[in-house]
């Protein structure tokens, strides 16, 4: 069981007088997270005033607070695998701590596998949503349809992760894919066309340099900025390019996928640096058009997605 580091429990127990839990890949895999990975906690309250998300540190430690619900099982995919730092039995009896103050939820897999079920498939429309939003641009816009193709990608990848049974992380899903494997053809050629949307191809340092400046300013005040420029660098001294170059267009799409149109026109040369997007038109035209194919039939059949 991963232990929490004595100063961010001493952290804990004195400014934060809610129920907290580790979740993330810190509790539920701490043998793939990095050294840059920060320890997610979760604090459980309806409200918890003085306790906004935002990121901090302590030592050499990157810590997120994230609040939830003071149900952990309104957002069970999240808090699988979570590691109670601090509990109140009394006001919220979601779990019981052990002597040393640490312990693993009781867990109801039935519900949680529904969950990520209802995950994955949302996931898949939503990539699907993007093929009128290609459509709409791509003759006045290269920029702006390349970036609507990107996020189906990622959306449409997020989706198989999630109806194949795995919680989709983003500094480590591009090597979640790569352990997908997938007896269905179908499927597999699917996310080779999804990679080729990405462009994972051209992840070269200069690339990344170019998207990580570019995202710092599409984050503007965001308060975890630091947080994703700096594991884009630790990917990057690692030679881990590829998985880099995905993070960052990953974390352009969190930030851009609810833009309006007025955003996007404004910051269109912002954008292509920061998802490192190509305007190829007939290019688009013809990734948009596999992908969209690909994912209707995986949600027509998405029962029948297993990985071997």
């Amino acid at each position: 069981m991963q232990k929490i580091p004595i100063s961010i429990k001493k952290y804990i127990d004195n400014n934060i007088a809610y129920p907290v839990a580790l979740i993330g890949c810190r509790a539920t895999d701490p043998k793939t997270s990095l050294d840059c990975c920060e320890y997610d906690l979760a604090i459980f309250s309806e409200r918890a005033p003085g306790h906004e998300n935002k990121f901090l540190r302590i030592g050499d430690h990157n810590i997120e607070l994230i609040n939830i619900c003071a149900n952990p099982r309104k957002n069970i995919i999240a808090t699988k695998g979570m590691i109670v730092a601090k509990d109140f039995v009394a006001d919220y009896p979601f779990v019981t701590s052990n002597p040393d103050g640490l312990s693993h939820q009781s867990f109801d897999y039935s519900n949680y596998a529904n969950a990520l079920t209802a995950f994955g498939k949302k996931a898949i429309v939503g990539s699907l949503f993007c093929y009128d939003k290609i459509d709409s641009v791509v003759s006045k816009s290269p920029i702006l349809a390349s970036m609507w193709l990107k996020i189906s990608a990622y959306d449409f990848l997020e989706g198989i992760l999630a109806l194949s049974g795995y919680r989709p992380m983003p500094l480590h899903e591009l090597n979640q894919i790569r352990n997908l494997n997938f007896e269905e053809q179908t499927i597999s050629n699917g996310i080779k066309v999804a990679l080729a949307c990405i462009g994972i191809e051209r992840a070269t340092r200069s690339t990344i340099s170019r998207s990580s400046s570019a995202l710092l300013q599409l984050y503007s005040e965001d308060y975890d900025k630091e947080l994703v420029i700096e594991k884009a660098r630790h990917l990057t001294k690692l030679g881990m390019l590829p998985d880099c170059y995905y993070y960052l267009g990953k974390m352009a799409r969190k930030v851009l996928v609810n833009k309006n149109a007025t955003f996007c026109n404004s910051y269109s040369k912002l954008i292509q640096m920061s998802m490192d997007l190509s305007i190829d038109t007939p290019q688009i035209q013809k990734l948009q058009l596999e992908l969209f194919i690909t994912a209707k039939n995986v949600l027509k059949n998405y029962r029948r997605i297993t990985a071997a």
